[in-house]
């Protein structure tokens, strides 16, 4: 840092690479947007139907990490009984390379056998 009032160089650059991860890091970020990207919308429960392993609370912590991080939209579909739908923004959407390439390099990189 300088005395500038900002970063520079590879930190200024780090920054955002830092908010990025700080939403695709967490463990089920990624698998609910790739969910969202192959089947969605999804309800709540077809989204928790869809993903072994993760927990009412957990997928909904997740739910609204992503909302708030801008890459999923709340839709109630239905009054009685509340129904609602999660689906991607276009900025969730725009995730779709970055996710399918993660999705590649785990396959080629981080296989059972190792």
């Amino acid at each position: 840092m300088t005395g500038h009032g900002g970063p520079t160089g590879a930190h200024a650059e780090s920054e955002p690479l830092r908010r990025a991860t700080a939403i695709l890091g967490k463990k089920w970020h990624p698998v609910l947007l790739y969910t969202l990207l192959t089947d969605g919308p999804l309800g709540f429960n077809d989204m928790k139907g869809r993903i072994d392993g993760i927990s009412d609370k957990v997928l909904s912590e997740a739910l609204d990490d992503l909302q708030e991080a801008g890459l999923v939209v709340r839709d109630v579909v239905e009054d009685k009984p509340v129904r609602v739908n999660y689906s991607l923004t276009p900025a969730g959407r725009d995730l779709e390379p970055i996710i399918e390439e993660l999705l590649e390099w785990s396959h080629e990189h981080l296989t059972e056998s190792r």
